[in-house]
């Protein structure tokens, strides 16, 4: 009699699921258990919060491909778990959450504690999963938790990615299935239900739009977060290179192309490049990959940046709802966006057009390199003023990081710097948060992508308000011993608001500066504090060259954001 706990493990490992984040407690804790036992084929990583799983989680499914495997106590991965929950969901990232409604004893119709089966005093832990994942079912016997495990994994991959959840019971997580080479709906491999071709884009459209690109006379590209969930890069470059298309991004899409290549713009909209929006502005032919063009990359939807009475948009996206969504399109297409590029590169050259590539990119050179652009810095770029300029130390780390290390962002200003000024030297290089964008993101989502990344460094950039949210992380990194860069944009505010307070009201989001060099050291790892700019290059060499945890806690000036966002 195989207990619901194996059979589930294997089935995880039949899925290529190789890694498990969770924090142990409730029914859950022995399908934790359960996958520890299961020694290399599953790596099992205790999180300190359930919020740091939720966000390693949907790290591992971003990088891999595959579900991030979240585990914990129903009520705890409904409230604290759902920081990473909600940002997968936004992001589309794909995640298997196995919780339960800590119904003990059964008797959650008697009011137990932590039970959240909905009845009455209990929360409703149904709703609440329903509420921020694409599929939850309520698995309340042991084979349902078979078949949902199978079927949530489906979900979180198929289509446009994103969580899915197997809420249980103690008896059903708990329990054992007789002989399974009788059940009347048999237990089948997992391959045959990922067997499934992704939407795709029809011959009629590729041609269709390949015809629009090659009689364009200034057309754009924009890549959203689905070109890095399709593994769309090579397809991008190509099109750009065949046809000299410039590439714009949204903020979730950047890196969707090295921003080094002659014919990247860098993220467009008001956290961006002004080039990217001005050649946005003027195209007669855009073509949106992947990307919502949802209201915080095209400047609230406005007519200005995109419009379609004038400009011919093509919209492909995985998602039917997503495609001609905030924008009515020229062309809508649902397509997977590797599948539907490569079939409009067949298309192009099949025709042959007679495109002069090299004068598009030698025009789009001038513009970048004249001084009232401002390609990717700005007049505090140089700046040696005191205390540091965010800017300049995002010049420094531009100069410094390799092709093969990795960037995470977190939410508030850190973000926007690196969002506009960071200049990509690869594709997937920069990796943020922008569903939900909670601040703490990135120390606990640069743990998992440092566990996975093996090429270079990871380097996690936080401010300080995120940091005092995931001082945990730290102890996490030097337990699991992973060379994790931290970089603390240190101001001593929440600076993302404190911009939008009046001059008088600004105290509510300053406090105290916190020295966490020092607080790192305590810990155990390397903790290095960075106050002048002669300190300030031999500490990121130092840090980016390291073979263990580090943490650089860089003081900054409370320069306001608003300075380097663009506008029409």
């Amino acid at each position: 009699m195989p207990r619901v706990i194996d059979l589930v493990a294997d089935i995880l490992i039949d899925a290529g699921i190789d890694h498990a984040f969770g924090l142990p407690g409730g029914v859950t804790q022995f399908m934790m258990e359960g996958c520890y036992k299961k020694g290399e084929k599953i790596k099992t990583i205790t999180a300190r919060h359930e919020a740091s799983a939720a966000a390693m989680a949907d790290m591992y499914g971003r990088i891999t491909g595959k579900p991030g495997l979240l585990l914990g106590q129903g009520v705890w991965i409904g409230s604290n778990g759902a920081f990473g929950i909600m940002e997968a969901f936004f992001a589309g990232s794909p995640m298997l959450i196995i919780t339960d409604v800590s119904d003990w004893d059964n008797m959650s119709l008697k009011g137990t504690y932590q039970c959240g089966t909905g009845d009455y005093g209990c929360v409703n832990l149904p709703e609440i999963f329903r509420s921020m994942t694409k599929y939850t079912t309520y698995a309340t016997s042991p084979i349902d938790v078979v078949y949902g495990v199978q079927t949530a994994i489906k979900h979180a991959v198929s289509g446009r990615p994103g969580p899915a959840c197997v809420l249980t019971k103690l008896s059903s997580l708990g329990g054992v299935i007789e002989d399974p080479s009788s059940l009347d709906v048999p237990i089948y491999p997992m391959e045959g239900f990922l067997n499934v071709s992704p939407p795709s884009i029809s011959a009629r459209d590729a041609e269709r739009i390949a015809e629009l690109l090659i009689s364009a006379n200034r057309p754009v590209m924009i890549c959203g977060r689905g070109v890095h969930a399709s593994r769309a890069y090579a397809e991008v470059r190509e099109i750009a290179e065949l046809i000299g298309i410039p590439v714009a991004t949204s903020y979730m899409g950047k890196s969707s192309i090295p921003e080094v290549h002659d014919l990247a713009l860098g993220v467009m909209g008001g956290r961006g490049q002004k080039l990217a929006t001005e050649m946005i502005q003027k195209a007669d032919v855009i073509l949106a990959v992947g990307t919502a063009l949802a209201p915080e990359n095209t400047l609230n939807c406005s007519k200005e940046f995109i419009n379609v009475e004038e400009q011919k948009l093509i919209h492909i996206d995985i998602d039917p709802r997503n495609a001609a969504w905030t924008y009515p399109a020229t062309i809508g297409v649902t397509s997977d966006a590797k599948i539907a590029l490569r079939t409009i590169i067949g298309f192009i050259k099949k025709k042959n057009p007679q495109i002069d590539v090299q004068k598009r990119i030698e025009d789009l050179q001038v513009i970048k390199k004249a001084p009232e652009t401002e390609f990717f810095m700005n007049k505090f770029s140089n700046s040696d003023k005191l205390p540091l300029e965010p800017e300049r130390v995002v010049k420094e780390i531009n100069e410094l990081i390799g092709e093969d290390d990795l960037v995470v962002l977190d939410a508030g200003n850190n973000r926007i710097w690196f969002c506009s000024l960071f200049k990509s030297k690869k594709e997937r290089q920069v990796i943020a948060p922008g569903g939900a964008a909670g601040m703490a993101w990135s120390p606990n989502a640069a743990i998992a992508a440092q566990l996975l990344h093996d090429r270079g460094k990871v380097v996690s950039i936080v401010g300080d308000g995120g940091m005092l949210m995931a001082l945990y992380t730290i102890e996490t990194t030097k337990a699991l011993n992973v060379p994790l860069l931290f970089i603390v944009f240190n101001n001593a505010s929440l600076g993302n608001v404190r911009d939008f307070f009046s001059r008088k009201s600004r105290a509510i989001a300053e406090y105290p500066n916190t020295n966490f060099a020092n607080v790192a050291t305590a810990i155990g790892i390397d903790g290095i504090r960075v106050e002048t700019l002669e300190e300030l290059r031999p500490a990121l060499e130092k840090g980016l060259k390291a073979e263990k945890p580090t943490l650089i806690d860089i003081v900054v000036n409370r320069a306001s954001h608003l300075r380097v966002r663009t506008s029409l």
